[in-house]
């Protein structure tokens, strides 16, 4: 993603003339590692080959085809396989990089030579090479014993699979080497190897900087390779850089930097050969940073690097880092398998983080901290990302998912570790509890919908690829982790996390095989059979409690499982799924007696009966106790009625339902109510009982799981005044009782900040007459906000009584901020301006690129779409320029393929639907959109329907 707009590259490899650039550098690491020379980047052409008889030349990803192609034709044809043959394989690269991003430069050289071992006699090299950003200058075949050049008949490109083919003259069965030469643009995007700028905020200089990031298949945008998942090789890297810049790689430097001979100012830094891994792990980077250290338990050296007027901020990752190593290490009983850990934050990074082995980037927001800066939210933010990218350094770099439909395997994983890792060493915070509102409660909705997709979901072109890149992969990946280890418990579970590492390492694994491992070391269970239900169909269940109680005190429970969707009318057919939509269910329950019991629903509905106390007055029966299953439960109106009167008349420090079941019961109530399963009082009723809550996360599972969608869908209403009323009335008291001063324990400080946003949201008078004051106090007297309230102050600040002058006081800020997540803020602040005018000016500016980098582009945009006053801007606008955003993004960009989805998915009214749909039609390329277009004109239906069953009864409630 880049600020400018590209060409699509030419069929044609470019004459490169070298004249400043004619050179013989060798460098001497044990074999000669770099050699450029003047025909290195001037030669013929290279064809790009087309097969008309499928239906043109495609784009990246392929292009459309009639018919699939015969195992005959791909084996005359490899090219045309969208997956790697596997007759050649790479054991080795030697990669020689100069990234020449100083001053105004702006192209990448390399040469590498590949060592490949031949598996199956051929006459073709496939080799992935994107051709929109790199061309190949110069090809040789060499035999691996004798390096005897092999003569090659011809080279071409195939850029619907981005091949880049070697055809020889003769077929080839021993092993060879290929040497090539290739350059490359690093400004039209910020994946492959890019030039990033920033400016200095100590020095008040404009730097630059060259980085990369390959996952899912960039990696073919910076260097030719063999880009799969499961065709790992070592890597020998030499990067090219000036004195005074330091050059980081996966693995350590094997010395000191080294002049290159033949060039002035020009230092060579090699690393130590790498050990077996993906393509899309690899890194390079070369910058002006600063550095911290430490070292793990075992003396694993661990260092943080940042630009160096940001490297005190580094010092909380570091600690993290270095937490998560040990504990990991323990929990896996696996040793860190590199000699040493390198975290980096790069300016400009499109992803939050990304786990090249040995050398983790970041987003500067996800890893530096400064704690008079960056509110508690954000430390938690940092100790998250950083926890979540150390757990890949065995979950998806030792051990590697075979192919991208088993991404959950290392991102679903991970998810789940960040908060074992982070938790265990911030003890007071609550992080566990807090999976439910982030991950588990979060990706409920999406997975509640027709247009959903299984954990294990096929993939096969780049954009299938990308898509899959998402909160299901993630969330919901991670929720069922969290339930297998409940069901088998932690020591079992980790014991077969442990065997699946070791059976596995530095190879490639599938779903299967971690089902295997955990069910070897506890036969117990079927893992398979277990996971199956929650990983190879979509969706998850709603539990259907019926109760029934005789004299004598027993009652029997009756338990059904269906699939639970938002839309109760939404056709659902059991044979797209092949278990037909039947889940293994671990049913725990607790009783207001004090009881507590399990049974399974494997694939069924079930019945049971016991002596549960139920025929007491106000008892009750909690299902999914501490809320480990991913699904919810419908019961009976009594039951609702009997746990709203407990949590209101008992005292909350005798409560007996925890803070997750808390949680759970109010998301629940306001889920199944937004589906028409049980009335709107029932959650409704249930809030008045948030008067005594002082725990932040059942505060959140109510906004999350109805407060805010209520408000979203009634926010242009004429009655909405009533519910804005509703939720002042709910939030002032405990606005009061808190108060403005920033104190007391971590968990108390974040809710009174969460409350006091949301009564801003609702413009509560008491509330907002505080918080402006302090936003003019802040512009007017340079009296700065508290960090944990500094969002409200600053956001509902701007929104209420902020002017042109104002705005141009915090873009100014913004500019030149130098804490990440400050900066972030003021982003936002921006952003919620009410004019018109102003909201035009920011996004002319994001658009140019002015002031605004690449990677913040598409958060400012779903930003602006947040602000009531700015939705309509912002669609029209996004509208007017989508051509260009394909040509600035390409549709296979993920983050791109989610934004109309962000900014359209609460519109509510039939007229909406129509122009959304008409923009889908304007342009049919779907890219990495494909799954989102369906997302956002089923949840806008849906939003239709809400309007019209359940707004007249919440009026009515509210006016009661």
């Amino acid at each position: 993603m880049d600020s400018t707009k590209f060409r699509k590259g030419s069929t044609k490899r470019p004459l490169v003339i070298l004249s400043a650039l004619f050179l013989v550098v060798v460098i001497i690491v044990g074999v000669v590692v770099w050699k450029v020379t003047k025909d290195a980047y001037e030669g013929g052409t290279v064809a790009e080959v087309t097969d008309p008889e499928k239906g043109g030349s495609g784009g990246r990803g392929g292009g459309t085809t009639m018919r699939p192609y015969t195992k005959q034709e791909i084996q005359e044809k490899p090219w045309l396989s969208l997956r790697m043959l596997r007759d050649v394989l790479p054991l080795h690269y030697d990669i020689t990089m100069f990234p020449d991003f100083y001053e105004d430069g702006d192209r990448f050289h390399g040469n590498e030579t590949i060592e490949l071992q031949v598996h199956r006699p051929t006459k073709f090299i496939l080799i992935h090479v994107h051709t929109d950003y790199m061309n190949v200058t110069s090809a040789e075949v060499k035999d691996n014993s004798t390096q005897a050049p092999v003569s090659i008949r011809r080279t071409f490109v195939y850029k619907p699979n981005e091949f880049y083919v070697i055809e020889m003259s003769e077929t080839i069965s021993s092993p060879v080497m290929v040497e090539l030469q290739f350059e490359g643009s690093m400004t039209k995007t910020i994946v492959g190897i890019y030039k990033g700028t920033y400016l200095n905020t100590a020095t008040n200089q404009t730097r630059h900087l060259a980085a990369s990031k390959f996952e899912p298949t960039f990696a073919r945008q910076a260097f030719p390779c063999f880009d799969e998942p499961d065709i790992k090789a070592e890597y020998s890297i030499t990067l090219l850089h000036r004195p005074g810049y330091v050059a980081l790689s996966n693995m350590p430097n094997t010395g000191e930097p080294t002049a290159v001979v033949g060039r002035d100012n020009i230092l060579a830094t090699s690393f130590q050969r790498s050990v077996r891994m993906s393509t899309y792990l690899v890194t390079f980077v070369v910058g002006e940073f600063g550095s911290l250290n430490t070292v793990s338990d075992r003396g694993i050296p661990i260092r943080v690097f940042a630009t160096p007027d940001k490297i005190q901020q580094a010092q909380f990752a570091l600690d993290m880092a270095k937490h998560t190593l040990d504990t990991y290490e323990r929990l896996y009983n696996q040793t860190y398998p590199l000699p040493k850990q390198d975290l980096i934050a790069i300016p400009e990074f499109v992803s939050g983080a990304m786990e090249h082995w040995g050398l983790i980037a970041f987003r500067e927001t996800r890893m530096l901290y400064d704690p008079l800066q960056a509110s508690l939210d954000d430390a938690e933010d940092v100790a998250h990302v950083v926890a979540h990218e150390m757990a890949h350094m065995w979950f998806g770099n030792l051990v590697t998912m075979a192919w991208w439909n088993d991404l959950w395997l290392n991102e679903g994983f991970a998810s789940y570790m960040e908060y074992i890792g982070a938790a265990t060493k911030e003890t007071e915070w609550g992080l566990m509890d807090k999976f439910l509102p982030q991950d588990f409660f979060s990706v409920m909705p999406q997975d509640s919908a027709l247009s959903s997709h299984p954990i294990i979901v096929d993939v096969q072109d780049p954009a299938q690829i990308t898509s899959v890149f998402d909160a299901i992969s993630y969330s919901k990946g991670a929720s069922v982790i969290r339930m297998l280890k409940s069901i088998m418990g932690e020591a079992k579970f980790f014991e077969g996390v442990g065997l699946y590492l070791q059976r596995h390492k530095w190879g490639n694994a599938r779903t299967d095989d971690l089902w295997g491992a955990l069910s070897e070391v506890d036969p117990t269970y079927d893992v398979k059979h277990i996971m199956d239900t929650w990983t190879i169909q979509d969706g998850y269940p709603y539990i259907n409690i019926t109760l029934s109680t005789t004299s004598d005190g027993t009652t029997t429970v009756e338990a059904t499982q269906k699939r639970f969707l938002l839309n109760p009318e939404a056709e659902l057919d059991p044979s797209a799924s092949t278990l037909r939509y039947k889940w293994y269910v671990p049913l725990s329950f607790q009783t207001s007696q004090g009881e507590n019991g399990s049974k399974v629903m494997d694939m069924t509905d079930i019945k049971f009966s016991g002596n549960y106390g139920l025929s007491s007055p106000g008892s009750w029966i909690k299902f999914n106790v501490d809320q480990p299953g991913f699904y919810r439960v419908l019961y009976p109106d009594s039951q609702w009625q009997a746990f709203s009167q407990y949590l209101l008349t008992t005292d909350n420090q005798l409560w007996i339902l925890g803070i997750a079941d808390r949680a759970g019961l109010l998301n629940d109530a306001f889920t199944l109510a937004s589906a028409g399963m049980t009335s709107y009082d029932i959650p409704l009723d249930m809030m008045s009982y948030l008067a005594k809550e002082e725990h932040v996360v059942p505060w959140s599972a109510a906004l999350q799981g109805g407060v805010n969608y209520i408000r979203r869908m009634l926010r242009d209403d004429p009655d909405y005044g009533l519910w804005k009323s509703f939720i002042a009335d709910r939030t002032r008291p405990i606005v009061m009782r808190v108060g403005f001063q920033d104190t007391g324990s971590h968990l108390e400080r974040q809710l009174r900040s969460l409350v006091i946003s949301v009564a801003c949201q609702v413009g509560d008078s008491y509330t907002l007459s505080n918080i402006t004051g302090q936003f003019r106090d802040w512009l007017d007297n340079g009296v700065t906000p508290s960090v944990n309230l500094r969002s409200a102050v600053y956001i509902y600040g701007m929104a209420n009584s902020g002017d042109e002058a104002d705005w141009d006081q915090i873009w100014n800020k913004y500019l030149v901020e130098n804490s990440p997540q400050e900066k972030q803020l003021l982003a936002k602040t921006l952003a919620a301006a009410r004019q018109p005018h102003l909201i035009a000016r920011l996004l002319d500016r994001a658009y140019r690129g002015e002031g605004i980098r690449t990677q913040d582009f598409f958060l400012l945009i779903n930003t602006v779409g947040g602000n009531t006053a700015a939705r309509s801007i912002v669609w029209d606008w996004a509208r007017a320029n989508y051509q260009n955003f394909i040509d600035r993004f390409t549709v296979n960009d993920r983050y791109f393929g989610r934004m109309i989805y962000y900014m359209v998915r609460y519109y509510n009214t039939e007229f909406k639907l129509r122009e959304v749909e008409a923009l889908f039609r304007d342009f049919p390329e779907e890219g990495a959109s494909k799954r989102y277009r369906k997302m956002a004109v089923e949840s806008i239906r849906n939003n239709i329907d809400w309007m019209e069953k359940y707004r007249p009864g919440i009026l009515q409630w509210l006016r009661r």
